[in-house]
């Protein structure tokens, strides 16, 4: 684990997060004004240190300040946030991060961190901490579950890191929310399965993703794959 290091703000960056604190804060006049470029700027480049130091419980509530304002959710830097948090060694501040974002007053989607770092874990290769993250997405106190797009690079990118297994129970909660898998995906799917040499199951698998009026047999043909496959 990191050691928690201290952390000194230069006077002009002090000033700028304390201005965007108090504009965070409830108020009946007058309306909160969006960041701008410079405050964008000095929470971009804070973030990153408040969690490389150990202090995540800071770097959420100053985040979940910044999301309080207009504009903010497109314009904080969200992906490379993302990036840095798949960097660290553990997810727990992934996790801690995203919680903030379940409790917020705002509710903002979650997906608008969960999905960039389930890309940035798959891409460094880190699948079971990826699955990790959508079976959070997933949780039935979930705030929102992942998009078709999200879907679709858990599923891809865990069958292109040999994760079948994996790509299965991601698909299985994609088939649960009705999306229907498309021809690259139901490809990559059978690809998968062949090379983990489970043949029949790849073709039963792949003709059961063609009929998307069957999502039930789908998902109980998954469960099925899933109970049977060895630990």
């Amino acid at each position: 684990m990191l050691p928690r290091l201290p952390i000194r703000l230069a006077p002009p960056l002090a000033g700028v997060l304390r201005g965007i604190c108090a504009t965070a804060l409830p108020q009946s006049k007058p309306p909160p004004q969006p960041l701008s470029p410079s405050d964008l700027d000095a929470i971009s480049a804070l973030l990153p240190r408040l969690l490389y130091a150990g202090h995540v419980p800071a770097a959420g509530r100053l985040l979940s300040a910044a999301l309080l304002l207009p504009g903010s959710q497109d314009g904080l830097p969200l992906d490379s946030l993302a990036a840095h948090l798949a960097s660290l060694p553990t997810l727990s501040a992934a996790f801690a991060l995203l919680t903030a974002l379940r409790h917020h007053p705002a509710r903002p989607s979650p997906l608008l961190l969960a999905s960039p770092l389930l890309g940035s874990l798959l891409s460094l290769r880190r699948a079971r901490d990826a699955s990790s993250v959508l079976r959070w997405l997933c949780r039935p106190d979930s705030p929102r579950r992942p998009d078709a797009a999200t879907y679709a690079d858990a599923v891809e990118g865990l069958c292109r890191l040999e994760d079948p297994r994996g790509a299965l129970a991601a698909l299985r909660e994609m088939a649960t929310d009705g999306l229907q898998a498309t021809r690259e995906l139901r490809e990559a799917v059978r690809d998968a399965m062949l090379q983990d040499a489970r043949i029949e199951e790849a073709w039963a698998l792949e003709q059961a993703m063609r009929q998307p009026e069957e999502t039930g047999k789908l998902v109980e043909l998954i469960d099925k794959l899933l109970s049977e496959w060895e630990p």
